[in-house]
């Protein structure tokens, strides 16, 4: 099966992880999540499982790695062959270049990464991009902006496609991009942190992706020990374009009846 592929290259990257960081500091979390398709008024609710570790090598070089589980409740069958479980992970590390001031530096950041089986028709996506940072930071507040170029590939899952009239071949786009993004975070109290972020995504020939995300990070150390609350919000937007294969004629059909995706999700995180 096509998720039990994808499952098992995500072992590599966990098992490479804990033999490399053996002091680092690792989390996880459960909670619920919705992906919601707005076009089609369509919400898939599920139970979400994420396991975080996090670590800095003596040079002061940042390690991050992200995997992310997710079963769904699929009740709207977008996709009529749609596997209810889906995953995706994050994996980066990051670095200064020059100190500035105590409050900004020029930084570098090496970013990995990949969605899987998504009720929205994700069949795969890859994004690995190396990029240059600068980083603000004072009191509660911090910000910073990135430039990063490198491969971006995104498959649309085949089911839907071949009932708009795309063959096989259409469904793959592979282009080297450029990612520009900038993000910022604020301590709200001593229990609350509010990030916000917004990113795009282009080639030469215009826009590939763009996205918004809002985290909301809740400290419950007071009432149980090393734990957060975290909710998460993202907004995605599809170029389907880019998949119109050149002899289509005119007006043919987009690949998907939708070009943007929603994401919620609610979870307790805990220190390992």
């Amino acid at each position: 099966m096509k998720i039990g592929r994808q499952l098992v290259t995500l072992l590599p990257i966990l098992a490479v992880a804990s033999a490399s960081c053996p002091a680092a500091q690792w989390r996880y979390s459960f909670g619920v999540s919705n992906q919601r398709v707005p076009e089609v008024d369509s919400d898939t609710f599920g139970i979400a499982g994420t396991l975080i570790v996090e670590d800095t090598t003596p040079s002061g070089v940042h390690l991050y790695g992200e995997g992310e589980l997710f079963v769904d409740h699929d009740q709207d069958h977008l996709d009529p062959d749609h596997i209810p479980v889906w995953w995706r992970t994050h994996l980066f590390a990051d670095g200064r270049i020059w100190e500035i001031s105590d409050s900004l530096d020029i930084g570098w950041i090496a970013e990995s990464s990949t969605k899987a089986n998504t009720v929205s028709s994700v069949e795969r996506e890859i994004k690995i991009l190396p990029g240059l940072t600068a980083n603000f930071r004072s009191g509660p507040f911090a910000a910073s902006a990135k430039v990063a170029s490198g491969m971006f590939f995104l498959e649309i899952d085949d089911d839907v496609p071949k009932e708009r009239g795309y063959a096989r071949g259409d469904f793959r786009n592979t282009v080297m991009a450029v990612s520009y993004a900038a993000n910022a975070s604020i301590e709200l109290g001593q229990s609350c942190r509010l990030r916000g972020q917004v990113q795009t995504w282009r080639d030469p020939d215009g826009w590939l992706e763009n996205q918004v995300v809002i985290d909301l990070h809740y400290d419950l150390s007071r009432w149980m020990a090393d734990s957060a609350l975290i909710f998460g919000f993202e907004h995605t937007e599809y170029n389907l374009a880019v998949y119109t294969p050149a002899d289509a004629g005119d007006d043919p059909l987009p690949i998907l009846p939708w070009d943007h995706d929603q994401f919620f999700k609610l979870a307790l995180e805990k220190l390992w």
